[in-house]
């Protein structure tokens, strides 16, 4: 954790003269929390980011006053660059504001920031919440959240600061919000920052949505779930699903590919079904195209809340098995689930399970329970794959676990 109050704790070296560059004062950003620094040697002054979020493997300098940008050329264009943009053009959105929630009084607190642009970004990050408990558990925690959020926020946080930023205005920097949180900070004696990991590994998903993950000891009826969404599309042609996605105004244009993906999943469902006819099928995931048959469940949503996202979360929950395409729609499901199939898009193997919430701990189990298998293969690939998954479960596990039980 990063000291803030009552000193901060930022030191580094200028790029120019190798100078010792000391911290000043935090400016809250939204997804950066950074400080203002000076360089011992030459004098020249930045606004760099403290290891914070992705910042943590990435950080970013901003040379002022002339705003040139240093850092990692990796994350430039969708981490560094967007910083740089929201420093030179401060947003003054008068919709933005932020509503303070006390729970418990601490003198001593650690603040966990959850404000991203992206929805399984803020997930990421709330998840550090119960290791700073874990850790910490003499300093008050306050959370910083974006509403769709904040229903998962631990009971046992000290606060909730929850920012009205929806995610499509989250690289902004509003100036409001940064006033707003120094002004907060300023009833602690002590204030520490939160790494907040963008893959963190130490959680319990109950802590967070109140649903238990899934145990077949507890299963009434088994069930098989496809996680639904109709902007990534499950199609044959990887330059189609691309369009859909960074296109999303073309969806309506589209809709012939959203009825292929329905059929897709109807034939998947068919297939499994002629081998686990107790099985109960279900779609669930944004959006409602097309109908479905009566003996597939539809607990697809128009746009998610508090009550849907718990409702999902029990379905998932009760799933032995969930089938869905990478991206943020699958890190609720698959740590909910007990085993999961992701199909991964062409273009997104670089991110390899980043969209997977572990819950196992033995890695031959982690290897068995969730797969990874190319988007494009073919409705009897994956149907295939899946029934020799859930047909030799038990049997794998009672192999993996034979040396314990001796």
């Amino acid at each position: 954790m990063i000291p803030i109050k009552p000193f901060v704790r930022h030191e580094g070296q200028c790029p120019h003269c190798g100078g010792q560059v000391r911290g000043g004062e935090v400016l809250w950003q939204g997804i950066h929390v950074c400080v203002s620094t000076c360089c011992e040697g030459c004098g020249r002054e930045y606004i760099e980011d403290m290891r914070v979020g992705h910042a943590t493997y990435s950080p970013y300098r901003v040379e002022m006053p002339d705003y040139i940008l240093t850092g990692e050329a990796k994350s430039r264009k969708w981490l560094g660059e967007p910083l740089r943009q929201s420093l030179m053009n401060p947003s003054y959105d008068l919709t933005v504001g932020m509503t303070v929630h006390k729970m418990k009084a601490f003198e001593r607190v650690i603040i966990v920031n959850t404000v991203d642009y992206l929805y399984g970004h803020a997930l990421l990050k709330l998840l550090n919440v119960q290791r700073e408990y874990e850790q910490s558990p003499e300093l008050g925690i306050i959370v910083i959240v974006q509403k769709p959020l904040e229903w998962m926020v631990p009971a046992y946080v000290a606060e909730i600061w929850t920012v009205d930023v929806p995610f499509s205005k989250a690289r902004n920097f509003h100036p409001v919000l940064h006033h707003r949180m120094i002004e907060e900070l300023m009833r602690f004696e002590e204030v520490y920052v939160s790494p907040a990991y963008s893959h963190p590994n130490q959680f319990d998903i109950e802590q967070f949505t109140g649903i238990p993950r899934y145990d077949e000891e507890r299963e009434s009826e088994p069930r098989i779930t496809f996680v639904w969404r109709e902007d990534r599309l499950w199609s044959g042609s990887h330059h189609i699903a691309r369009a859909v996605q960074k296109f999303p105004q073309l969806k309506r244009g589209l809709k012939p590919l959203i009825y292929h993906q329905r059929s897709k999943i109807i034939r998947l469902f068919r297939r499994l079904r002629e081998s686990f006819p107790d099985h109960l099928f279900t779609v669930a995931g944004l959006g409602r195209t097309g109908r479905f048959p009566a003996w597939i469940a539809d607990e697809r949503v128009a746009r998610f809340d508090r009550e849907s996202e718990l409702r999902v979360c029990q379905v998932y929950a009760a799933s032995r098995l969930v089938i869905g395409i990478h991206g943020s729609n699958m890190l609720l499901p698959s740590a909910h689930a007990g085993m999961t199939i992701d199909l991964m898009p062409k273009d997104r193997w670089g991110n390899y399970a980043q969209d997977i919430l572990f819950h196992e701990t033995d890695h031959r189990l982690t290897t068995y329970k969730y797969r990874f298998v190319p988007m494009e293969a073919s409705v009897t690939l994956v149907a295939d794959m899946a029934a020799a998954q859930l047909k030799g479960a038990d049997h794998f596990q009672m192999q993996m676990m034979e040396e314990k039980q001796r």
